[in-house]
């Protein structure tokens, strides 16, 4: 028993990158342990005066219609818990306040995503609202005020679920918003996240934000990989400690970059250095930041795994969707260079 925990303590000194279906690149979360109920209001002390986080979200390419690739942005993390209930506080700046909504007209605002089955041997759902049979459930608020528990089980099949009981509080000021969202632990009922750290401390989450001033809204946002909280006195659990650590990535990058137009890939995705930008598949630009090594090589091997939901993306027949893309014939050390070369994109060259 000693000797599992001092495995999952070193696994988790590594979950710094952790994501996908393993986290690497993903932050690793403390959650405070509290004896008093977590404080909704963003400017309390006692939010503030905690250590955060700090967590990449990138501009959402992969389906149309996608944000302009104007680079990564960030979002401050803080979580605590306590007997009862699980409240996050997001931190992110925004420039121009948006609370109204109308003809044309959108309101800020933000997403905490939740895997609705996770642990050991659960692979995680496709951190862009989750697949089939992989749902994902969301807390989703906006500067109006007004809060949201949805699900989905990828692109356009998003759908309201009844209140859970989550709460959400935003505060602009001096162009910064502070959100928290807070839920009890528990929610009984399909599509929902639940939350045990007394059995389980390692829990997995994704964010989003969405600037209504840019007119951003649905899937125009910007969103995170998936992330890894660690409740203060959960129970760590080995083995999906193990699951959800690093995947070593052994490629050379610039090897990668070269394959990618001599295998085809640059004939049908968008990436940084291909100049005809063709949209026949998914937008790779901020690949290696939303995505982990473990997803992108199962989506080279196969590709129809889990099928992004992009028009065009893929063929339909007796109501199974099979990927355009043809899984990857080249050489094990070919795929590890484009592998590498993939987890380097973050949008830049």
């Amino acid at each position: 028993m000693k000797s599992l925990l001092r495995h999952a303590l070193a696994l988790l000194a590594v979950l710094s990158p952790v994501a996908g279906h393993a986290m690497e690149g993903a932050a690793f979360i403390p959650v405070k342990s509290s004896t008093a109920e977590p404080a909704l209001d963003p400017l309390s002390p006692s939010w503030l005066k905690q250590a955060s986080a700090t967590v990449a979200v990138y501009p959402q390419v992969s389906v149309p219609p996608a944000v302009a690739p104007t680079g990564a942005a960030t979002v401050k993390v803080r979580a605590q818990y306590s007997a009862k209930t699980i409240a996050l506080h997001l931190e992110w700046t925004d420039d121009k306040l948006a609370k109204d909504r109308a003809v044309g007209q959108f309101a800020d605002g933000a997403a905490v995503q939740w895997p609705v089955r996770y642990g050991s041997g659960v692979t995680l759902p496709y951190v862009g609202m989750g697949h089939g049979g992989m749902p994902v459930a969301l807390w989703f608020w906006r500067a109006d005020g007004s809060v949201e528990t949805l699900a989905a089980e990828g692109f356009g099949t998003l759908s309201a679920q009844p209140p859970d009981g989550v709460k959400a509080k935003g505060v602009w000021k001096d162009g910064t918003w502070r959100v928290v969202f807070a839920r009890t632990l528990a929610a009984p009922g399909e599509h929902r996240f639940s939350a045990a750290p007394a059995k389980l401390g390692l829990v997995p989450v994704a964010f989003a934000v969405w600037s209504g001033d840019a007119a951003e809204r649905n899937g125009l946002k910007r969103l995170s990989s998936w992330q890894v909280l660690r409740f203060e006195k959960g129970k760590v659990d080995a083995s999906y400690a193990k699951q959800l650590g690093e995947v070593a990535v052994t490629g050379n990058a610039e090897r990668g970059k070269r394959l990618m137009s001599e295998k085809g890939c640059a004939g049908c995705h968008s990436f940084p250095v291909n100049a005809a930008q063709p949209r026949i598949g998914p937008d790779l630009t901020y690949a290696g930041g939303i995505h982990s090594a473990s997803y992108l090589t199962e989506s080279l091997l196969e590709p129809s795994r889990v099928v992004v939901p992009g028009k065009g993306y893929f063929m339909e027949q007796d109501g199974k969707k099979t990927s355009l893309m043809p899984p990857f014939t080249g050489t094990e050390t070919e795929r590890n260079d484009i592998l590498a070369y993939l987890m380097s994109l973050r949008g830049q060259p």
